[in-house]
């Protein structure tokens, strides 16, 4: 699957204002369908005070959906391999370009994947051990191996952070820095403009979230401190931000960007609630 969980995401952000305001959801509108000049995602109005929302998924790089839909074909049979063949004793963390074992021939796929797993299996044994947990790792590489179109790393974590866990994938990504600001922009551009629509022409208090569905290359803080320069330098940003991880197990995530004035960093320094859980089987799709 291709597609973010847009209509879980805006029922749990409803039952987050919901249990804010002590109010029930009333007269939903889905602007789309009724061809509106500013299409949000949902209009809804909580006692008085009518709500607009928009969704938009944000990706750390373009093609992340497209490779993590791919990770049984490209990823699954190293991390098979070598699972149950680097021992118990600590976690092995191998470093691969994203996007390195995309759009290849299943020949050269499968070349690829036999010579990586030969090289963490000679190399994974004669990587140092720390004296002491501090979680850091040794690490070798960069380095190239021989039928391995780029390079390689491979990090030990001694004893494992996890006990179960003993290996695991992460990917690497050039300017990911500008690669995920770039994504944020484009949604700020895209999106801003139509609550603030709503804002101006039916007093609506607008409403953004963001869904993340990458675990590796983002999390809240990163999110937060790329989308708050971006949204405070914009005329009119929305009332609120959120930010919902969808890629969490088995529950849901939300955390608060911008409400208001205060930022997600604002948030965690007092003592407000910081962030909410929601069982994703409990939620309704309220879009398409």
């Amino acid at each position: 699957m291709l597609n973010f969980n847009e209509g879980k995401v805006c029922d749990a952000i409803i039952r987050r204002l919901e249990e804010r305001e002590g109010a029930k959801r009333a007269n939903l509108r889905w602007p789309e369908q009724e061809n509106h000049r500013s299409p949000v995602e949902i209009v809804f109005l909580l006692g008085h005070q009518l709500y607009a929302l928009e969704h938009t998924g944000i990706e750390p790089f373009r093609g992340h959906l497209r490779m993590e839909a791919q990770t049984g074909k490209l990823f699954g049979p190293i991390t098979n391999a070598l699972k149950d063949s680097l021992g118990d004793d600590a976690l092995f963390e191998l470093y691969l370009p994203a996007n390195g074992l995309v759009a290849r021939k299943p020949t050269e796929l499968q070349k690829i994947q036999q010579a990586i797993v030969a090289w963490v299996k000679a190399t994974a044994p004669i990587i140092p051990k720390r004296p002491y947990p501090d979680y850091k790792g040794t690490l070798i590489g960069p380095v190239k191996v021989a039928n391995v179109p780029f390079d390689l790393g491979l990090c030990r974590f001694e004893p494992p952070i996890i006990p179960s866990q003993h290996f695991q994938i992460k990917h690497t990504v050039d300017n990911i820095a500008k690669l995920r600001r770039d994504r944020i922009k484009a949604a700020i551009d895209k999106k801003f403009p139509k609550l603030a629509a709503w804002k101006k022409n039916d007093r609506a208090k607008s409403i953004l979230v963001l869904e993340q569905s990458d675990i590796q290359l983002t999390n809240t803080s990163i999110v937060a401190d790329t989308y708050l320069p971006l949204a405070k330098a914009m005329t009119d940003p929305p009332d609120e931000t959120y930010l919902v991880a969808s890629c969490m197990s088995p529950n849901w995530w939300m955390w608060p960007i911008l409400i208001g004035n205060r930022s997600y960093f604002d948030i965690a320094r007092s003592d407000d609630v910081g962030y909410w859980e929601f069982d994703p089987n409990t939620l309704t799709a309220l879009t398409k």
